[in-house]
């Protein structure tokens, strides 16, 4: 359910995928990840809120937010998706500030214009080309490449009057019931108390939050707790059963049974390799 706590500097690939194809796990990591769509539809669901993209969009998700895609049609779709870390960008912040760089993640989506998408998709084919280590020369050209695709991004924000559309209708619905969810996650939550809130009936809310996120609603549910659980056994000095209990779970021993099959070890071992596996 949750997985990429891998270490890496850069990575880059350019996939077709199927029409009905869809992320089997959701998750979150330490590195930034630009996904560009060449082709077809998709949907992606970034923390607690859907977006609708199309051909000719850039996706920006900062470190550690949680994100899945899945199908909106029945069409082949064809994606670039790009990964790098502090240490791979540090150069260029150097250059601009921490605080202009994350002037990219401002907005989540970014249609960039007709006239515009031959120069990124070269810069994209150039990164590629480079990645794959032409000479001795690649690794100092590929971060080049990847700079000036950052300053493209920063400038297409600065320069846009026009944000993009974040869902499509009905999906609004779905995304506040996440964004409850996340904001109320410590407590009992059941999916009846949710469809209520929605006026949906607990089958109609369970298939359409499914559809729109990606997620059954237990699963984004206990998802959001495990993160949770993730920051507090790193960053403060509770008990297992304290934090099980700050995150909304009743029974440390189905804390502990959840945090393995998300994360694929105790959360005791997850501590004492300070989140690293």
């Amino acid at each position: 359910m949750i997985c990429s706590d891998k270490k890496m500097n850069f990575d880059i690939t350019q996939v077709k995928g199927k029409a009905y194809a869809e992320m089997k796990d959701a998750h979150y990591h330490p590195y930034y990840e630009f996904y560009y769509l060449l082709s077809g539809t998709r949907k992606i669901f970034i923390n607690d809120t859907i977006y609708s993209v199309k051909k000719g969009d850039l996706i920006v998700i900062p470190k550690g937010e949680l994100h899945r895609t899945t199908y909106i049609g029945g069409e082949t779709h064809e994606r670039i998706v790009m990964d790098f870390n502090d240490d791979f960008i540090e150069p260029l912040i150097s250059k601009i500030g921490y605080d202009s760089f994350d002037k990219c993640f401002d907005n989540r989506q970014l249609s960039i214009p007709p006239n515009r998408r031959e120069y990124v998709e070269e810069l994209f084919g150039k990164i590629i080309r480079e990645h794959n280590g032409v000479d001795s020369y690649s690794s100092t050209i590929l971060s080049l490449y990847v700079y000036e695709l950052i300053m493209f991004v920063l400038r297409c924000h600065e320069n846009s009057d026009h944000p993009c559309a974040v869902a499509e209708i009905g999906d609004d619905i779905i995304s506040d019931a996440a964004r409850y969810i996340s904001s109320n996650f410590t407590h009992d939550l059941s999916l009846t108390q949710l469809a209520d809130k929605y006026s949906m009936s607990p089958s109609y809310f369970s298939r359409k939050f499914k559809l729109c996120t990606g997620f059954g609603y237990k699963e984004y549910l206990i998802t959001i707790r495990i993160i949770e659980a993730c920051k507090l056994l790193l960053n403060t000095d509770l008990t297992i059963t304290e934090i099980a209990e700050k995150c909304g779970f009743d029974d440390s021993n189905y804390f502990g049974d959840s945090f393995k099959k998300a994360k694929g070890i105790s959360p005791r071992e997850y501590r004492k390799a300070n989140g690293v596996i």
